[in-house]
């Protein structure tokens, strides 16, 4: 395979195991390479890293500008990529949905408090996650704001997790009772997380989508490859890794 046949394409980390397997069928089917980089900043390691003073600026936009290889991008939440354009980083209007995560109240396996219910975690004495990165940022609000239950629950945070990995981990690890996240991320957990669904009424859902870059260097093979995300066959992986098709 020449350059010219290659796409660069970045991931955030909690998204990049159905991307894989999506790309490994794409290039059976058109024989293209396509090479996955995914997010490597310190809140991609896989340990319950707390958020500091600095929490919110160590963005993955900000890698993908600093790599300068890169053809697309893959973010966990549509308004990452709303920030990308107007960063200059996205191109505008160049945009495919992909799938959709859906909230989940994150507890790890043994579950101590016996969580079954937002409700739960909003009972006194319960430890709570929420991340302030990325996918996540914001997400409690939206969830409790809509179960009227903004106060109790915040009176229950302990833990400000740096991004996705940080918070999976402080479940495992059993720092936190309960943390919110999403649906799809019960496989990064390696059996140590039980993700319990909200009901329709409490659930929010946020958009895995691809972006293509501004300094894309492969315009036709990355629509080719952002067209094929878009497909029921691709859909169906990322539905088995958790997400949502619609």
């Amino acid at each position: 395979m020449t350059a010219q046949s290659t796409v660069h394409v970045f991931t955030a980390r909690a998204c990049a195991a159905p991307l894989r397997e999506c790309v490994a069928l794409f290039e059976k089917q058109t024989g293209f390479r396509v090479e996955v980089g995914e997010c490597s900043r310190h809140c991609a390691s896989a340990n319950a890293e707390e958020a500091t003073g600095t929490a919110g600026g160590d963005d993955f936009l900000q890698e993908i500008a600093e790599a300068g290889i890169y053809d697309l991008a893959i973010a966990g939440a549509e308004y990452l990529l709303d920030d990308g354009e107007v960063r200059g980083i996205i191109a505008k209007g160049r945009r495919r949905f992909i799938a959709l995560r859906r909230a989940a109240i994150l507890v790890p396996t043994d579950n101590p408090h016996r969580i079954a219910a937002l409700a739960d975690v909003a009972k006194p004495g319960v430890r709570v996650a929420v991340s302030v990165l990325d996918c996540l940022k914001g997400l409690w609000e939206d969830v409790c704001g809509r179960a009227g239950l903004l106060d109790p629950v915040r009176k229950n945070i302990t833990f400000y997790a740096n991004g996705c990995i940080a918070i999976v981990e402080a479940v495992a690890q059993h720092k936190v009772d309960a943390a919110f996240g999403w649906t799809a991320f019960e496989h990064l957990g390696d059996g140590r997380i039980a993700v319990l669904l909200l009901p329709e009424a409490q659930t929010v859902c946020r958009a895995t989508s691809i972006g293509m870059l501004a300094a894309c260097k492969q315009p036709d093979l990355a629509t080719r490859l952002m067209d094929f995300l878009a497909t029921p066959q691709a859909r169906a992986v990322y539905a088995r890794y958790g997400w949502a098709k619609e």
